[in-house]
């Protein structure tokens, strides 16, 4: 017959005996997240929900329909991946013939020919669409849903109670620079399509007309406004590009970064003695250099053949150059300033 003491005693025993022992590990800063804890928060590691058996009737089993959470975040993974290839092929051809064309004829009557003859490609009945209007909003709107999906998770994951808690984690806590530049070049994308292409099939009934004299018309009637415009339009769209094939090529590096100096005192990241560590911080670093001078690189090639060549031809002249007056001052909302 045992005593309350050994009772208690016994119990503690097992409580110590069922203790696991863990290595200590540094600390990790925010700007290089675990990969283990971005698996956790992507849903990678959570375990298979049990499938329940459905209720069968007369001997025969109802097929289960619906998408789990995993699966909406694999399908959604693959069309906001796979959704980028057909805007490229045509962010290719564009930077061809709005940039390296001109810089290598110096004119813009030289270089019109050569956007004709692309021009078919991506501007087909049909084909247009289907290159660029539904990959880019099937882009733009899988996007959301991962992050609205993700956000969910994360309150769950780190048990959010009360609403602003649910909403820090949950809707865009800490949204990354590659994110950011999409959400910026969405309307100017907008923008760029509604004078380029759809005013023109509003007011003449078509775009044949508009190329690249019209876009030179149109810098040398209100050069303030488009230089701003195509500066931006084309630094936010590059490097968007570029960081969004980085990512898919595994170098995540147009990420929110830590500031310089902010939370660098009691950093242990690389100074632990630890070679993985010191290596890993090195070629964050080596690939936050490429990639940024690849994009650096390219914007300043499509500014210099866009705006340092089309951007100074000037006005057009004769009826073409009435026919753009008409365009530009029919453009909604805006027109009155362009």
């Amino acid at each position: 017959m045992l005593g309350p003491d050994t009772k208690a005693q016994d119990a503690d025993a097992k409580s110590i005996l069922s203790m696991q022992e863990l290595e200590p590990s540094p600390v990790i800063d925010d700007y290089l997240p675990t990969p283990e804890l971005e698996s956790l928060e992507n849903g990678e590691y959570f375990p298979r929900p049990v499938e329940e058996k459905p209720a069968r009737s007369c001997g025969m089993s109802a097929p289960g329909l619906g998408l789990r959470a995993h699966r909406w975040d694999a399908l959604l993974s693959a069309i906001q991946r796979y959704s980028t290839y057909p805007p490229t092929a045509f962010f290719i051809l564009h930077i061809a013939n709005t940039s390296i064309i001109p810089l290598v004829t110096r004119s813009v009557p030289a270089s019109e020919p050569y956007l004709l003859l692309t021009r078919p490609v991506y501007q087909a009945p049909g084909l247009e669409h289907l290159v660029l209007t539904v990959p880019i909003l099937a882009h733009v709107a899988s996007g959301i849903a991962l992050r609205n999906i993700r956000g969910a998770r994360r309150a769950r994951l780190y048990g959010a109670e009360t609403r602003a808690q649910r909403h820090t984690l949950s809707f865009w806590p800490k949204v990354s620079t590659q994110a950011r530049l999409g959400y910026l070049i969405a309307p100017l994308v907008g923008l760029h399509a509604l004078v380029n292409r759809v005013t023109p099939c509003v007011v003449e009934g078509g775009s044949s007309g508009v190329g690249l004299g019209y876009v030179a018309h149109g810098i040398a009637r209100s050069p303030v406004f488009w230089n701003v415009f195509y500066v931006v339009f084309v630094t936010a769209s590059v490097w968007h590009f570029v960081g969004g094939w980085a990512t898919w090529m595994g170098w995540r590096v147009t990420t929110a970064r830590k500031e310089r100096g902010k939370g660098s005192k009691g950093s242990l990241e690389g100074y632990l003695g630890q070679p993985e560590n010191q290596d890993r911080v090195k070629r964050q670093r080596k690939m936050w250099w490429v990639v940024n001078g690849v994009a650096a690189m390219g914007a300043a090639v499509w500014l210099a053949g866009g705006l340092g060549i089309i951007g100074r031809a000037g006005r057009g002249a004769g009826w073409e150059a009435s026919g753009w007056d008409q365009l530009y001052s029919h453009v909604p909302v805006i027109g009155a300033w362009l």
